[in-house]
């Protein structure tokens, strides 16, 4: 996307252009194709999400990158590491604070909107910019397994196999191609190792988060192999 720096709308954000585009949130979106990619799978009684752990430094031990948010629920994100932190303490304190009153886990859908909102009310005011960051949020609920997609508009997908991050679009038409809605749980788990490295190769290990039963867990991608059936 070419969006010339001499715009008078490149610095009030909440201010449309003539052609009813916010530039400064176009520029988050922009901001999250540069972030390591995570893909993710959902089948009939499951869901899977993966992702490569992030080296920095030699002398320093790798980000984690999908992180747990409540015992049924996971998320991961791509774009800035400081923003995706943000969201995931947002996505964790309303977890809480909904076991606190109702002593019971949060369902999965509840924690995506109130992000959903959390990432739409930046792009409203002055005085803040647009999150630079997207997140896959997989979990299990009453309700069964879900698998979400949100972006820094505060747009909230719901889908059967999603990858954010960079050159996810790769990724994403591997997913098309091979995607089988009644696929077991180690054919997804091929299926999304392989949209990942369609969109990012590379020797950094692998973590898995798997919603199965009533929990999400995440592991290595050794532990994946070993447990899911």
């Amino acid at each position: 996307m070419m969006i010339s720096g001499n715009s008078p709308y490149d610095r009030p954000y909440a201010m449309y252009t003539p052609d009813g585009r916010l530039l400064q949130v176009e520029y988050a979106s922009e901001a999250v194709k540069y972030g390591s990619p995570v893909v993710a799978v959902r089948g009939k009684d499951f869901a899977i999400m993966v992702a490569r752990t992030k080296d920095t430094d030699p002398l320093l031990d790798p980000i984690e990158k999908i992180h747990m948010v409540d015992e049924n629920i996971g998320a991961a994100g791509a774009g800035f590491t400081g923003d995706i932190n943000l969201l995931v303490e947002q996505a964790r304190v309303e977890a809480q604070r909904h076991r606190l009153v109702f002593e019971d886990p949060i369902d999965v859908k509840s924690v995506v909107n109130h992000l959903g909102q959390f990432m739409y009310s930046f792009t409203r005011y002055g005085g803040v910019r647009p999150l630079g960051a997207a997140l896959i949020v997989v979990g299990s609920d009453r309700i069964g397994k879900h698998l979400y997609q949100l972006d820094p508009r505060g747009l909230i997908l719901s889908g059967k196999a999603l990858a954010i991050g960079k050159n996810s679009e790769d990724a994403i038409q591997v997913l098309k191609a091979e995607y089988k809605q009644d696929m077991p749980q180690k054919e997804a788990l091929d299926l999304a190792i392989r949209a990942l490295s369609k969109a990012e190769d590379g020797e950094s290990p692998i973590e898995v988060g798997v919603a199965l039963g009533k929990t999400f867990k995440k592991m290595s991608l050794e532990e994946a192999k070993r447990t899911i059936m």
